[in-house]
């Protein structure tokens, strides 16, 4: 497109600034250039706007929609994981704890004697206070044993209700 068009278009579509729409007016009542592209742009420009724009038929969403149903559904997350991934990000653990245990083991001092004495190690006396007394602790062990046995139930309920 050249600048006289693009000009003309600006001025059709009224894009450009008033000092810009006058400037124009001039350069098509003044240059035969600017009036023939005129002529043809307006007229272009007149038969655009009257075009009936296309639209789906009412039923078109529904034809998609029932498409899309027939196709089948993906698979689990499972099977979108990958198992070389999983694999890959295990052995690396695996390596690095392997790597700290050899360093840990480089580290020990193997050459004292057998008969060593060893040294002992005394803990100090904890006095456990009065407020954590059988009741307190009875309590404790009560409240886990209702969790565990809710936890036990929502295991056998799945293994009997398989799709829950």
């Amino acid at each position: 497109m050249n600048k006289i068009e693009q000009h003309i278009w600006d001025y059709l579509d009224g894009t450009c600034s008033e000092q810009e729409k006058m400037k124009i007016a001039e350069l098509i009542d003044k240059n035969p250039a600017y009036q023939t592209a005129h002529n043809e742009l307006k007229n272009l420009h007149a038969e655009l706007k009257n075009i009936e724009l296309d639209e789906p038929s009412m039923a078109f969403t529904r034809n998609v929609m029932n498409q899309v149903n027939i196709l089948p559904v993906p698979g689990s997350i499972r099977s979108l994981v990958d198992k070389r991934i999983i694999c890959g990000i295990g052995g690396f653990f695996l390596l690095a704890i392997l790597i700290l245990l050899a360093f840990a083991f480089s580290m020990v001092d193997w050459t004292q004697p057998a008969d060593a004495a060893i040294t002992t190690f005394n803990l100090p006396q904890v006095y456990f206070s009065p407020s954590l007394n059988s009741t307190l602790i009875r309590s404790f062990i009560f409240a886990d044993l209702i969790i565990g046995l809710y936890i036990l139930d929502s295991i056998l309920r799945k293994k009997i209700m398989p799709g829950k």
